[in-house]
């Protein structure tokens, strides 16, 4: 016992003290015990200061605007089942809420009868704040589909020159889109060994989402121009998850049903456009569609060493919007009135493990996943919307079928006491076509869609685990993967693209290796060899220390591709450390560092020169081609503290802070040498065609402090303070500001979305 003289002479007052004294330990494990069965519940509510205005910081947590916030937490749970426990009570309930009061909030209760039923009702929100710079000349609210542009607007040929009553017309509009999402869920206990679930969740959108609408030139108008404007996002979505689950004393299956059910209440946006006669046009939404899908899982177990477990499912996804078509583009009445669109999936996976020995443990695994898309192609005849003489469409649309099988093999050995040894192998074969392509624009039976038809990806993954020491744990690793795809030069994409003829051609097959160049291929498709060492390890150096490190390093090679991405790179490393240098105080930093390098070449023009007379155009020799590359570099490193037993153990204090560094660049080099006719060097600033894109750079700083002040034993106020500092730096928007844009642009005026702000939190808890 602390502090008490062990000569000390028994007394009566000495022999109940130590009665006392040794009662502690006991009352100590019956208030634990009570907590266990009565759970602490608890209420915060507090003000929330938030300094400036920004659609950025505020983007997710809802603090978007400056000015006061009321902000809550809550947790608290009861029923008989806590109260009454020894009793026989059974039933318990909860209600839980998060960030009420902000657009980022949580609510949800429960309700239960233990070993009987159980039923839960839910609702989260969160708004996206995506910026509250935007700037255009369109009347009309975000979350509508009708734009129009004021009476006495006019029209505009060159949006680099506008007069001044146009420029009048810009005002600002904020850009946000709201997710809500209202659940129930239940559970019903027919027996030990059957139950019945459901869940139902209905989610609903609302707001908007910039888009790039494209003005075809109809009528005589000079050309396509572009404007950007809100999509609409007025979404439902109601899913459905009905589920049947039995168990045994071996084995366990389900069987069940999920259904989404998604709708959009717009099927266009109407707008109107500022070059030609300020015609009204109309775009297409995303379409309305269900999906229906059966499932099946279950698992068996032959022993204590085998196991077996599988999953089978069966779906179909139908889509039948109408079509949305303005007269004037369509040179031929529209072949069918909607796409009647028609998907099957199925889904089957297994997998076998088996504890061989005390030393070794195998499994083998199997999936296989078909999209069959049943949905017929038909051609659609129509005019380019860039208003070229010429450019007339026939197309046929694209049901592409994917049909994908894997196959993995894995043993765990243990070497050692202390060391594991795991190697897995996984196959994986990919098969992509259409159905009934182009039969109705007159290819012949059988013309193939897709120029990758098939894909093997072989793929190898070691780990090692090795514990040298009790208070060292180390794994290394190495994978190899070597992707190789067959491609169909010949296979005949639904859209316009010549290049990829033959050099001898004398007529041209529209769309012949997806229009591209011979030898270039998707890097998504294309075959790669990709291959990488990762280690991590933790370190328990003393009582009071840990450290922890780890690094990644992958590599990429697409080895048959003569243009496109030729390969790639990436890098990471982390550094993480605590130390605890007293029982209520405690110091932890961190540092990660993460690169990536992708390098490709294309061909910039065929076998003919082209010279052309703009200023902005350079001359390109036959044959001419040029290298890309892009970087990015990101670095992140943060410092924690936190700190307690202040005024006899009542305050605690904490902060953090943290920095990170974004960078990309894209450079360009061409492998030729550049004339123009108007004496313009591929390095002008006015064309910016080769060298080095100014870089693309984020710098975020972020300081937090926090206290927490035990009032009482129910009570303790929180005060929490942030700044948090933005700098970003991106040539992308420089296209948006007006005087920079493209001719047939309308600018929007957006910024990158720097920032900087002060949050300050104070909020009073009581706990119950």
């Amino acid at each position: 016992m602390k502090n008490m003289n062990p000569h000390f002479k028994l007394s009566v007052l000495a022999l109940a003290v130590a009665a006392t004294l040794t009662a502690l330990p006991a009352q100590a494990d019956d208030q634990e015990a009570a907590a266990l069965k009565t759970p602490s519940n608890f209420l915060e509510l507090g003000p929330i200061y938030n300094s400036a205005d920004s659609a950025k910081y505020g983007e997710y947590t809802g603090l978007d605007r400056s000015g006061w916030y009321l902000g809550g937490n809550m947790g608290i749970r009861g029923g008989n089942a806590y109260t009454n426990n020894e009793g026989g009570g059974t039933e318990r309930w909860s209600i839980f809420g998060d960030d009420l009061g902000l657009t980022s909030r949580t609510l949800k209760g429960t309700y239960s009868n233990q070993g009987s039923w159980s039923v839960g009702v839910g609702y989260d929100e969160l708004r996206h704040y995506i910026t509250d710079t935007y700037q255009t000349p369109y009347m009309g609210a975000m979350g509508n589909n009708v734009f129009t542009l004021p009476s006495s607007f006019g029209t505009a040929s060159n949006t680099t020159t506008l007069n001044s009553a146009q420029l009048g017309a810009f005002h600002p509009l904020e850009i946000s889109s709201t997710r809500a999402n209202t659940s129930f869920n239940s559970n019903l206990i027919i027996n030990s060994r059957l139950n019945l679930s459901f869940d139902y969740n209905h989610l609903d959108q609302s707001g908007a989402k910039l888009m790039g609408f494209g003005a075809a030139a109809l009528n005589g108008a000079s050309g396509e121009v572009v404007s950007i404007l809100p999509m609409p996002t007025s979404y439902q979505t109601d899913t459905i998850n009905l589920a049947l689950n039995w168990k045994g004393d071996k084995g366990h299956l389900s069987g069940g049903y999920y259904g989404s059910l998604f709708r959009n209440n717009y099927n266009q946006v109407t707008f109107q456009t500022f070059g030609g006669a300020n015609t009204l046009q109309n775009m297409s939404t995303a379409p309305s569609n269900m999906f229906h899908q059966l499932n099946l899982a279950g698992g068996y177990n032959f022993s204590e060493r085998t196991k077996f477990a599988g999953n089978l499912s069966y779906g179909r996804n139908t889509q039948d919007t109408g079509f949305v078509v303005d007269p004037g583009m369509m040179v031929s009445p529209m072949p069918r009135t909607s796409l009647d669109g028609l998907v099957n999936t199925t889904h089957a996976d297994m997998k076998l493990t088996d504890q061989t020995t005390r030393k070794l443990k195998l499994s083998a695994g199997l999936k296989y996943d078909e999209r069959d898309n049943q949905t017929s192609s038909n051609i659609y005849n129509f005019n380019a919307i860039s208003g070229e003489t010429g450019s007339i469409a026939n197309y046929p649309n694209t049901p592409l079928s994917t049909r994908k099988y894997q196959v993995e093999l894995a043993g765990d050995y243990a070497l050692a006491k202390k060391q594991n040894l795991r190697l897995a192998y996984t196959y994986e074969d990919t098969s992509r076509w259409c159905n009934q392509y182009g039969v109705n624009a007159g290819y012949p039976a059988g013309t193939n869609c897709v120029v990758a038809t098939t894909t093997k990806d072989n793929r190898m993954d070691a780990t090692y685990k090795l514990q040298p020491y009790e208070s060292l744990n180390v794994r290394l690793g190495y994978v190899y993967s070597d992707r190789n795809s067959n491609f169909d030069p010949n296979a005949i994409a639904a859209f316009i693209g010549t290049k990829g003829n033959p050099v001898t051609a004398t007529t041209l097959i529209p769309g012949l290796n997806a229009g591209d160049f011979p030898g270039f291929y998707p890097m998504f498709d294309a075959s790669r060899t990709q291959q990488g060492p990762k280690a991590n390890l933790n370190w328990q150096a003393t009582d009071r220390l840990s450290l922890g490190m780890g690094g990644k390093y992958t590599e990429d090679n697409y080895y048959d591709s003569t243009y496109g991405v030729k390969s790639g790179k990436s890098w990471s490393l982390n550094l993480d450390a605590n130390y605890q240098y007293r029982e209520s105080g405690s110091l932890s930093a961190y540092f990660t560092r993460q690169a990536r390098e992708r390098t490709m070449t294309n061909l910039q023009n065929g076998p003919t020169t082209v010279t052309t007379a703009t200023a902005t155009r350079l001359s390109v020799p036959a044959n001419g081609s040029w290298n890309n590359t892009l970087t990015d570099d990101d670095t992140t490193f943060g410092l924690g503290v936190k700190q307690g037993g202040f005024m006899q153990g009542k305050l605690e204090l904490t902060g953090d802070l943290t920095y990170s560094l974004g960078n990309t660049n894209y450079g360009t080099q061409l492998n030729y040498a550049t004339t123009t006719t108007t004496g313009l060097t591929c390095g002008a600033a006015s064309i910016m065609s080769c060298g080095s894109l100014p870089d693309i750079r984020n710098a975020m700083t972020q300081l937090k402090l926090g206290s927490t002040y035990q009032v009482d034993k129910n009570s303790k106020v929180a005060l929490r303070y942030i700044y948090q500092h933005l700098s970003s730096n991106d040539y992308f928007y420089n296209g948006y500001q007006y005087l920079y844009t493209p001719t047939t642009l309308m600018a929007t005026n957006q910024q990158p979305g720097g920032y900087s702000v002060n949050t300050v939190a104070v909020t009073y808890v009581y706990n119950f």
